[in-house]
């Protein structure tokens, strides 16, 4: 959290030695999809018990005899929200977005001995509050293109379950944690009227936080991944 309020200290000091008058105010509201949700949703007791080695990437196994399902990575609901301080070609951002499985990530598989059938569930949430800096570039008046980056205080829950005709691979475990990740962004627009554009954002972040444990099991809540998403600007000083 320290870094957070460190970045945005220098972003509004940075801010303050810039001119005011040429400022352009904007917020966006956007709501879109993240593919691969979670990274690997690798946990201590898939390992151990299953031992399946990088999650959901590698727990997929198929035998004849069996009625499998394949476990898809987890697709994730985006929504963002951000306010944005424009100076000529350089802008500030601070906003806050909400991340979450929405399909994917469940299906059944086998033990590690190819004689079990196992149901398989993953789920992830997350929100994070980014701030981010960069160039924006506006052509002809109705258009702009936007490339930044920065980091985030990322917190979220990610939970597996693993259910069996046996009880010892009926497990569940749930991970709630928070990490610091870095954030690169690229946007564009187009303006629809002299106030307002429509933009479609790609935001990658990349960091996961500390191993944290739910009684014998442990993971990490990975908040790594690539989000893109659509919506509405609203500028109020254009």
């Amino acid at each position: 959290m320290h870094k957070i309020i460190r970045i945005t200290i220098f972003v509004f000091i940075l801010i303050g030695a810039l001119p005011v008058y040429s400022a352009e105010f904007a917020s966006s509201i956007r709501i879109g999809f993240a593919p691969e949700t979670g990274g690997s949703m690798h946990s201590g007791w898939q390992l151990e018990e299953l031992e399946v080695e990088q999650g959901i990437y590698d727990i997929n196994r198929s035998a004849d005899g069996f009625q499998l399902s394949t476990i898809e990575a987890p697709l994730g609901f985006s929504a963002a929200f951000d306010l944005r301080l424009i100076l000529d070609k350089v802008y500030f951002k601070a906003g806050a977005g909400y991340n979450r499985v929405i399909a994917g990530g469940k299906g059944t598989t086998l033990d590690h001995s190819g004689t079990r059938e196992v149901k398989v569930k993953y789920k992830q949430w997350s929100a994070d509050f980014p701030v981010t800096a960069g160039v924006t570039l506006l052509f002809w008046g109705e258009s702009r293109i936007s490339l930044g980056g920065g980091a985030a205080f990322a917190y979220g829950n990610y939970s597996n379950s693993f259910k069996s005709v046996e009880p010892l691979f009926n497990h569940s475990a749930s991970f709630t944690s928070y990490a610091f990740p870095l954030v690169a962004e690229l946007s564009g627009e187009v303006f629809v009227s002299p106030g307002t554009s429509l933009i479609c954002s790609i935001d990658h972040y990349y960091g996961r936080s500390k191993i944290v444990k739910d009684g014998s099991d442990y993971a990490r809540v990975d908040f790594s991944g690539t989000r893109f998403t659509a919506g509405m600007v609203k500028y109020f000083s254009r």
